[in-house]
């Protein structure tokens, strides 16, 4: 019996697991590109961050710049600070922010002359009653300890519960 064999067709060639394979590739391969240039970019971050701590580091800070004020003989003048306990008394601030007043109008009175400011003779007088915000305006009229006195304008501001003092400072 002579059959003649069917000849069977090749099936059709299912391309779909290489295309599956390629788009794998190509994802790692960008994924890859992707965190070795977020490397490299964290790395140079990472670099001037730390160059950064050491020239902080390996700052130079003077420690040798004396704050001796001169009188006009020549002489050097101590500044003092009043370390008596005592304020002024006046004005509309309460004792704790006076306090604060009083030591911030000393540091300020120092730099500007005042050498030995003391709480005999000192003054104050409101110049600004509060406004909407609660803010006043007072001059403090300091004895400099040498028998001269100096006016010194502060700025009261109630913030968060607390008085914010700001001495202008006039050179």
């Amino acid at each position: 019996m002579d059959s003649n064999p069917i000849p069977e067709t090749a099936a059709p060639k299912n391309n779909r697991n290489t295309i599956i394979a390629v788009v794998v590739a190509v994802v790692l391969c960008c994924c890859c590109v992707v965190t070795g240039v977020g490397g490299y970019y964290g790395y140079q971050t990472y670099i001037a961050a730390q160059q950064a701590v050491e020239d902080i580091q390996n700052l130079d800070i003077p420690t040798d710049v004396p704050f001796i004020p001169v009188d006009p003989n020549g002489d050097p003048v101590i500044p003092d600070f009043d370390t008596s306990g005592e304020i002024p008394a006046g004005g509309l601030a309460d004792d704790e922010t006076r306090i604060v007043a009083w030591a911030s109008v000393q540091l300020i009175g120092i730099m500007s002359e005042c050498t030995s400011p003391t709480v005999d003779g000192t003054t104050i007088s409101v110049t600004q009653e509060p406004d909407a915000s609660g803010a006043w305006r007072e001059e403090w009229n300091v004895n400099c300890g040498d028998g001269s006195s100096q006016a010194f304008p502060l700025l009261f501001t109630p913030e968060n519960g607390i008085v914010n003092v700001t001495v202008e400072f006039q050179p």
